[in-house]
């Protein structure tokens, strides 16, 4: 069902605006995919649409494929829809270039039996507080590209349903499950339960990542971009690895040292 929306009143817009704070999208466990890219990945996977939302603009451009693509499905699938006067839909994103589209989406959420589910050779990528949405977006993207089969965020961990994470896993959000857990002391013992060595990143004092085998079963551990992995992690890991730096550096972005670990897996099993 098509509908048009004039207001800036409308129920859907506050809903959508509401949904830009990450309290917002817990209290109502549902997330904004914005833009073209993210709500094509979106229809092309088994997600639960809320509906989606377009401006007046989008609609009267056919050129685009991928614009053209959004439409059809709404028309032959019936999907609830509604465009919206671009002055008031323009209002309802901070992306840097603006959008034209979006689609609210019920969360999926996973806990930590998936992680049980998985293959005790696959590994899983721990963020242990990372802040940078850009980092966490990345990361996310990373893992799935290395073959990773999930990724851990710890208590204090970036939000992955913000809108600016969403934008940069680039749409592999909906191709890597999330699980939130709420302390230190479950992620010791999942990593114990599935058999999973706990490697963590140290900026000196552990062996050269490439010394250590890093090809599966592991759960890497990437701490904070600023105060690096907790203490207590760090304590009681099963390996610690430092990435050799060369001149004045002191550390990597954390995104750049998660991806040269993670691609150890591709590196070695190639």
């Amino acid at each position: 069902m098509l509908t048009h929306i004039s207001s800036a009143d409308n129920s859907r817009v506050k809903l959508v605006r509401k949904l830009s704070s990450r309290k917002g999208r817990e209290s109502k466990e549902r997330f904004v995919a914005e833009g073209l890219n993210l709500v094509c990945e979106m229809l092309e996977g088994e997600h639960d649409i809320d509906f989606i939302m377009f401006s007046e603009s989008f609609a009267k451009d056919r050129s685009n494929s991928r614009k053209n693509a959004i439409l059809s499905y709404i028309e032959s699938s019936g999907c609830d829809a509604c465009s919206v006067d671009d002055r008031i839909f323009s209002k309802l994103s901070d992306a840097e270039h603006g959008i034209d589209v979006l689609a609210v989406i019920r969360i999926d959420r996973y806990d930590a039996d998936f992680i049980r589910t998985l293959p005790p050779d696959v590994n899983i990528l721990v963020c242990d507080r990372i802040q940078d949405p850009g980092n966490m977006g990345t990361m996310i993207r990373t893992a799935v590209a290395a073959g990773y089969g999930a990724v851990i965020a710890m208590p204090g961990t970036v939000d992955i349903y913000s809108p600016k994470v969403l934008r940069a896993t680039a749409g592999m959000v909906f191709e890597m499950p999330v699980i939130y857990i709420p302390s230190e002391e479950e992620l010791f013992e999942i990593a114990k339960e599935t058999g999973r060595r706990l490697v963590v990143t140290v900026p000196d004092g552990g062996s050269a990542y490439y010394d250590e085998d890093l090809d599966r079963g592991i759960a890497l551990v990437i701490g904070n971009e600023g105060r690096g992995a907790s203490r207590s992690i760090i304590d009681r890991a099963d390996v610690r690895v430092t990435i050799p730096m060369k001149g004045n550096t002191e550390s990597l972005n954390a995104a750049v040292a998660a991806a040269i670990l993670m691609y150890e897996t591709i590196r070695n099993n190639r």
